[in-house]
C-alpha cells in the first residue's frame, strides 16, 4: 500500500488533543444553602447532559477522526502480481490493436494503464508501442513519457484498427532500451512471432498477457458454382460454439437467420446460407452472432457487393433449344446459373417481370408482335442481348450487298453468313482480337483456343467502329451494340451454341455475360474500371465511414486474395454500379493460437490499483453518523427525530418510484397463463423458428396491450399433446417441412378447438417471393400437420369477414410478405357459433411482429415499409380480439339491416 498524500497523516497528531478535549470536565460546583431554590428540586429536567463522555463513545469519535485523516491521505492498495510484473525497470508496453483485439479492448486499456501507472509511480519511464499500422500505413511511433497525466491521456485516445497487426513492422520499430517488456497480445499466431520473441528478449524480461479468444471470429462468404452463397467462419480453436449468420438489409433489418455450429477444436467451418433470391438482392451485409450477442469488430461483418447479387435475367427461347450440348439455350443457362436469377418464359411474361437483362436466342424474335413488345421494353431502359443464327440470316446465298435492317439490331447486317468454305469464307477459323479499351469487355483475357468458324457480318458504315465491342483477328465485328431509347441492344454475331464457334464452351463466355449484366445495373459509359478507389470503409466498430488518409485504390483482379490493411482497409470500393467489397474474413487464413512471447501473466495480474480513500471516508462518515445518533439518544432527542424520520422517509421513497410493484410469482404448480391472458406458439424444434415465434408473439402482445383493452402477458411455447392448452385463447403454429402426423397432438388440438380455442397456421412465406419454390413442400407439410384435425370447410378471407374489422378496419392482411391469401372457416357454420377455429396463411406474421430485447424489429418486411409492418400488427390485433371475443362484431354488421326493417 502507498499514500498519494502522505502529509495528510500529520492530522493524526490531533488525536491526543481530541482525547483531552473530550475527557476534560469543568470544576465541580460549590454547595451553598439557598432556601429560595428549594422549589427547584421538585422540577423534573426534560434533558440531561452527561458529565463526561463514555469510553466507548470516545473511542468511536477517535476512530472516525483517524479514518477521516487516513482517507485524506489517499492510500492506494497495490496488486502484488502487478508489482511483480513491472519490476523496478523502465517499461515497454507492446499493445496489439488489430481487429482481433476488439472483443476485449476495454480490458486491454485498463491493464495497460495499470502497468504503466505502477512503473510511473516507481519513477520509471514508460514506452508504449502499438503493433497495427496506423491510418497512414505505418506503425505509429513509440510514445515515451514519465508523466502520469500524459500517459493516461494517451491511453484514452487509443482505439483498435480494422485490420491485422504487423509483426514485421513492429520489430522494425522496437526502441533501443533496457527494461521490462509487457506484451498485451491478441493471441493470434503469425509467421514473424519467433523473430518478435527474440527481439523482445534482448530488451529485458518479457511478460505476455492473454485474454480468452473464444469470442473472436471472422466471417467470410463465397459464391458456389451453382450460384448459392456459402458462409465461412474462422476463429481460434476452442470449445464448441453456436454461431448465427444474419442477413441484414441497408436499414439493418434482419432478412434471415442461419445457425452454424463450430465444433470443438476446429478453427474453420463452412455452411450454406440458403437466402431466397429476392432477399439476397436486398442483403447489404452478413453479420455474425455468438449465442444471443453479436460478435464485435469488423471481422464479424461480411459486406456484399454487386458480384454477390444475382440480377434477374429473362431468357427467350423456343421449344427444344435446351437440348443438352446442342440447344441454343443450353450453354446460356449454365453460364448464367452462378451469375443471375434466370427466368424463362414468353415475351409477354418476361416484359411484365422486373428484369435487368433479356436474352434472345436465334429465332425467338421472328413474330412482329413479340418484336414490338420487346422493343418497347428496351426503349424504357431494358438491356437486350441477341444471338445470331440461321433465322437472323435466312438466305445463305444472298448477295453480300443485301442489308438486313431491324430496330432490334445494333447495326445493319449483310445478307448471308460468313463461314468456312462458303462464298464469304476464310481459310482457317478466326481467333479473337484483344478487346478495345472502351469496350465493356476491356481487361478480359482472350484465350487463344477460342475460335469462330461462322458469323453474320455487319454492313460497313462510317460509324461502325463506334458500335463494335469485340472483333476477330481479321477485324470483323464479333459483338456490336447500340442504344435504343433509354435501353441498349447487344448482338453476338455467332450463335449461343457451339455450332458456329467454341466461345460458349470457354470460360470467357460467362465473363462477357457478367459484364453485360453489370451494365444493366446502371453503368453504360465505357469499360468498367480496372482499379477501384475506396468509397466507404469499416472502422473497428463495424461502421461504414470515409476512407482513412492512407487508403489506396485496389485492382479489381486483386480483391479475392487481398487481406485488408491500412493501405486497403475493409469496405466498399468503386462506383455503385460496379461496387466491390473487400472483407476481412474472405482472405483470412485459418487462425492458430500464438505461442507465448514471454512469461505468461494473467490479466488479473494487471488489475488497476485500488483506491482506498473512498472506503475510508465513507467509513468515517458512517462512524460520525453513529456518533450523532448516540449523542442525540443520550440527550433524549432521538425519539422525536426518529418519529419525524419515519414520517418523511416513506414519502421520499414513494416520490422516487412511480412503477407499481411487480406481480408475485404464481404458486408452485400453477401455470402463469392461468393468472393472466397469454398467447402460445407451437415449439417446432428449430431454434430460429421458435425464436421468431416467441419474439413475434411478444411484440404482438405489447402492441395489443398498448392499443386495446386486452392485457397480454409473456407468450409461452407449448407442445400439443404434452402441455395443457386450456389456458390459451390463440395458438400460433409455424409450419416447417419436417412436421409429421401425430395422433396424440391431433387429439389435443381437436379438444382445444372444441373448447373455443383458435389456431393460426403459418407456412412462413412459402410460395411468395421470399420462398418461391417452397409452395409444394409447405402444402405437403400443412397437410401432414392437419391430418385428422377437425378443420371446417374454408374460404378466402376478405374485408367483409368479421376478422377484417374485429378491431381495425382492414382490406388486406400482410405479414412479413404481402399478397398471400388467408383462409378461414366458411361463413354460416353454426357448429362453432360461426367463429373460425383456424386461420391459415403464408404471411410469416411472427417475423413481422417480432421485437428483440432492445425493442427493435429484427426482421425486415418484404417488399418493406413501415406501413406494411403496421398493417401486419393490426391484423394480429384483429386475430387476438377475434380469438377473445368471437363474432360479437357480426351483430354490429347487421345494424343497418335491422334499422331498415324497423323503418328508421
Amino acid at each position: 500500500m502507498m499514500l498519494l498524500t502522505p502529509l495528510a497523516l500529520i492530522g493524526l497528531l490531533a488525536l491526543p488533543a481530541i482525547w483531552w478535549l473530550i475527557k476534560a470536565t469543568p470544576p465541580p460546583p460549590r454547595q451553598r444553602s439557598f432556601p429560595s431554590l428549594m422549589l427547584l428540586r421538585r422540577l423534573q429536567p426534560r434533558h440531561q447532559d452527561t458529565a463526561r463522555s463514555p469510553l466507548w463513545l470516545l473511542l468511536l469519535r477517535l476512530a472516525a477522526v483517524a479514518l477521516l485523516v487516513l482517507g485524506l491521505a489517499q492510500p492506494v492498495w497495490l496488486s502484488r502480481t502487478s508489482a511483480g510484473a513491472v519490476g523496478s525497470d523502465d517499461l515497454l508496453l507492446v499493445l496489439d490493436d488489430g481487429w482481433s483485439a476488439v472483443p476485449h479492448w476495454p480490458e486491454r486499456l485498463r491493464a495497460a494503464r495499470a502497468l504503466g501507472d505502477r512503473a510511473l509511480q516507481n519513477g520509471h519511464r514508460v514506452v508504449l508501442l502499438r503493433s497495427a499500422q496506423g491510418a497512414d500505413g505505418a506503425i505509429p511511433d513509440a510514445f515515451s513519457t514519465s508523466d502520469g497525466a500524459r500517459f493516461d491521456s494517451m491511453i484514452e485516445t487509443l482505439h483498435p484498427q480494422p485490420w491485422p497487426v504487423d509483426r514485421r513492422g513492429l520489430i522494425a520499430h522496437l526502441p533501443a532500451m533496457n527494461g521490462h517488456v509487457a506484451v498485451l497480445s491478441d493471441g493470434v499466431a503469425s509467421a514473424n512471432d519467433p523473430a518478435l520473441r527474440d527481439a523482445l528478449s534482448k530488451i529485458g524480461p518479457v511478460s505476455d498477457l492473454r485474454w480468452p479468444g473464444c469470442d473472436m471470429a471472422a466471417l467470410g462468404a463465397s459464391a458456389t458454382p451453382e450460384g448459392g452463397l456459402h458462409a465461412r467462419i474462422t476463429a481460434l480453436p476452442c470449445t464448441e460454439r453456436h454461431f448465427q449468420v444474419r442477413a441484414r438489409n441497408e436499414q439493418g433489418g434482419t432478412l434471415g437467420v442461419y445457425p452454424i455450429d463450430l465444433p470443438s477444436g476446429r478453427s474453420q467451418v463452412e455452411a450454406a446460407v440458403p437466402l431466397p433470391q429476392i432477399l439476397r438482392n436486398r442483403t447489404e451485409r452478413l453479420t455474425l452472432d455468438l449465442g444471443d450477442a453479436p460478435v464485435p469488430g469488423p471481422g464479424a461483418i461480411r459486406l456484399l457487393d454487386e458480384g454477390d447479387r444475382r440480377r434477374p435475367v429473362g431468357l427467350l427461347s423456343v421449344n427444344g433449344d435446351d437440348t443438352p450440348l446442342v440447344g441454343a439455350s443450353f450453354f446460356l443457362a449454365r453460364a448464367l446459373g452462378p451469375l443471375a436469377e434466370l427466368h424463362r418464359g414468353s415475351a409477354a411474361q418476361l416484359v411484365a417481370s422486373p428484369l435487368s437483362v433479356m436474352i434472345a436466342t436465334d429465332g425467338t424474335l421472328t413474330n412482329e408482335g413479340v418484336r414490338r413488345r420487346v422493343a418497347d421494353w428496351v426503349r424504357h431502359g431494358g438491356e437486350l442481348i441477341r444471338f445470331a443464327g440461321p433465322a437472323l440470316a435466312p438466305n445463305g446465298d444472298a448477295p453480300p450487298d443485301t442489308a438486313i435492317s431491324d430496330p432490334l439490331l445494333p447495326v445493319p447486317l449483310m445478307g448471308g453468313v460468313r463461314q468456312l468454305g462458303g462464298p464469304m469464307s476464310w481459310g482457317t477459323p478466326q481467333k479473337l482480337a484483344s478487346f478495345p479499351d472502351d469496350s465493356p469487355f476491356a481487361g478480359l483475357d482472350t484465350p487463344s483456343e477460342v475460335t469462330v468458324s461462322r458469323q453474320v457480318l455487319a454492313k460497313p458504315s462510317q460509324d461502325l467502329n463506334d458500335h463494335v465491342w469485340a472483333r476477330l483477328k481479321d477485324g470483323t465485328p464479333l459483338v456490336t451494340a447500340a442504344p435504343l431509347g433509354q435501353g441498349e441492344v447487344v448482338l453476338f454475331h455467332v450463335t449461343s451454341a457451339s455450332d458456329w464457334s467454341n466461345l460458349p464452351l470457354s470460360g470467357l463466355f460467362p465473363d462477357m455475360l457478367q459484364r453485360l449484366i453489370q451494365r444493366s445495373a446502371g453503368l453504360r459509359a465505357g469499360a468498367p474500371p480496372s482499379v477501384l478507389a475506396p468509397e466507404a470503409t469499416l472502422d473497428a466498430d463495424g461502421l461504414l465511414g470515409p476512407p482513412p488518409s492512407g487508403a489506396r485504390p485496389l485492382a479489381s483482379a486483386d480483391f479475392p486474395h487481398t487481406l485488408p490493411s491500412a493501405m486497403h482497409p475493409p469496405g466498399l470500393y468503386g462506383p455503385r454500379a460496379q461496387r466491390r467489397a473487400l472483407n476481412l474474413g474472405d482472405a483470412l487464413p485459418a487462425l492458430t493460437p500464438e505461442p507465448l512471447l514471454g512469461a505468461e501473466l494473467s490479466p488479473d495480474g494487471a488489475r488497476p490499483e485500488r483506491l482506498l480513500a473512498p472506503i475510508l471516508l465513507a467509513a468515517a462518515l458512517l462512524l460520525l453518523l453513529i456518533d450523532l445518533l448516540f449523542s442525540l439518544r443520550l440527550r433524549g432527542l432521538l425519539g422525536r427525530l426518529a418519529m419525524i424520520a419515519l414520517l418523511i422517509l416513506p414519502l421520499g421513497a414513494h416520490a422516487q418510484t412511480d412503477e407499481p410493484a411487480a406481480a408475485p410469482p404464481p404458486p408452485p404448480g400453477v401455470p402463469g397463463a392461468a393468472l393472466e391472458t397469454r398467447l402460445a406458439y407451437v415449439i417446432t424444434g428449430h431454434d430460429d423458428v421458435d425464436t421468431a415465434s416467441r419474439e413475434g408473439l411478444l411484440g404482438l402482445s405489447h402492441y395489443a396491450s398498448d392499443r386495446s383493452s386486452a392485457q397480454l402477458g409473456q407468450p409461452d411455447g407449448v407442445r400439443p399433446g404434452q402441455d395443457d392448452l386450456a389456458f390459451y385463447p390463440l395458438l400460433y403454429w409455424p409450419i416447417t417441412e419436417d412436421v409429421q402426423p401425430d395422433a396424440k397432438r391431433t387429439a389435443a388440438l381437436n379438444a382445444f378447438i372444441a373448447h373455443g380455442g383458435m389456431i393460426l397456421f403459418d407456412t412462413q412465406g412459402a410460395g411468395s417471393d421470399l420462398d418461391s419454390e417452397g409452395a409444394r413442400g409447405a402444402q405437403e407439410a400443412l397437410r401432414r400437420a392437419t391430418d385428422g384435425l377437425s378443420v371446417p370447410p374454408l374460404m378466402k378471407l376478405d374485408d367483409h369477414h368479421v376478422l377484417a374489422h374485429s378491431f381495425y378496419l382492414l382490406h388486406d392482411f400482410p405479414g412479413r410478405v404481402q399478397g398471400q391469401p388467408v383462409w378461414v372457416a366458411r361463413s354460416g357454420d353454426d357448429s362453432n357459433d360461426d367463429v373460425s377455429p383456424v386461420i391459415i396463411g403464408a404471411g410469416d406474421w411472427a417475423r413481422a411482429w417480432a421485437t428483440d430485447s432492445q425493442g427493435n424489429n429484427p426482421y425486415a418486411v418484404i417488399p418493406g415499409g413501415d406501413e406494411q409492418r403496421i398493417q401486419a400488427y393490426r391484423f394480429g390485433v384483429n386475430v387476438v380480439l377475434y380469438a377473445l371475443t368471437g363474432n360479437y362484431k357480426a351483430d354490429q354488421m347487421r345494424v343497418p339491416a335491422l334499422l331498415k326493417r324497423l323503418g328508421q
